[in-house]
């Protein structure tokens, strides 16, 4: 019902893919995958564990399990 990846470059990771059915949000699903992915990637050896998210209300959800926003990142679309 909840899934999540880490996807590791040495003593960085990027954690991506955290998602929950949408019958199923709002109990904790997705702090605990990111929480379990973060100490995946620590114990793989990362320093550097970062995401993007794509929303205030996602930033809030990474906040409670330890991730600080550093900046902004802006993407573009091809057509």
């Amino acid at each position: 019902v909840a899934i999540g990846a880490v996807l590791p470059f040495g003593e960085v990771t990027y954690v991506v893919g955290v998602a929950t059915l949408p019958a199923f949000r709002r109990r904790g699903l997705g702090q605990a995958i990111s929480a379990l992915l973060i100490r995946h990637a620590l114990g793989l050896g990362a320093r550097v564990v970062f995401l993007s998210a794509m929303s205030e209300e996602v930033a809030r959800m990474y906040a409670s399990v330890g991730f600080q926003r550093v900046g902004t990142s802006c993407s573009a679309i091809a057509e």
